[in-house]
């Protein structure tokens, strides 16, 4: 409570996500989980005025949501560091964002509203950065989760991703930020996967930009610029 003011939350923008979440929940007797998430996901988007048109539209909104967006300027800061990723990444993030743990497997990414919170908030990392960082996460939870025998025969796996939230708040080279997915284990709790940083990347958050990650990342960019000139001819 907000000293007798209200609630701190429950703004009028929240209220009116937690209200069309229990309108969409009217229709659990007559439709399919999937269609009731989606019509919750359509009618936020009417809210937020985002469109709804493709699979990728889809995939941002529902993004959007999770890192709990509240207007026009906190998108168009989302939708700039989505169109600055490559098309592989896009596709990876829109199978991910739209996978339903249901028919197809998926990875539910606990504390990735803080992730993303956090990477706003440190100028090293940004938006963009976190987003790649997370199809280098997926890319390699795939082949991970196929070789435990733990977690067979699961469609939805919860990813605890609190030891990363706080990485990210720390960290201060956008090198070692960019590749920590190559230095992190995942552990196994019954039918739960938490990501842990290890001492690989926890040991190497001061570490001063050099020549060599300065040279990496402005091979990075190059590549994806070309990517993306690529993408624009052939679509011509």
């Amino acid at each position: 409570l907000a000293g007798g003011q209200g609630s701190r939350f429950m703004s009028t923008k929240n209220a009116q996500a937690v209200i069309s979440g229990i309108r969409s929940l009217e229709a659990l007797t007559s439709s399919t989980p999937q269609s009731i998430y989606w019509s919750f996901m359509v009618e936020r988007a009417k809210q937020l005025q985002l469109p709804t048109e493709t699979a990728e539209d889809l995939a941002l909104v529902r993004l959007a949501c999770l890192i709990r967006v509240q207007g026009a300027s906190d998108f168009a800061q989302l939708r700039s560091s989505w169109m600055a990723l490559g098309t592989k990444e896009k596709d990876v993030l829109v199978s991910h964002f739209l996978s339903d743990g249901i028919e197809q497997r998926a990875f539910v990414l606990e504390f990735l509203p803080l992730c993303m919170s956090n990477a706003r908030n440190n100028a090293t990392v940004k938006l963009t950065a976190m987003l790649e960082v997370i199809v280098d996460l997926l890319e390699n939870l795939g082949p991970s989760v196929d070789a435990m025998p733990e977690v067979k025969g699961h469609n939805l796996l919860p990813v605890d991703l609190s030891d990363m939230a706080e990485f990210i708040s720390v960290v201060r080279n956008r090198f070692v930020f960019q590749t920590c997915i190559t230095r992190c284990k995942v552990r196994v709790r019954g039918s739960r996967l938490y990501l842990e940083m290890t001492g690989g990347n926890w040991s190497r958050t001061n570490d001063p930009d050099s020549d060599m990650t300065t040279l990496a990342h402005g091979i990075k960019e190059m590549m994806h610029r070309m990517e993306q000139l690529e993408n624009f001819v052939s679509a011509r």
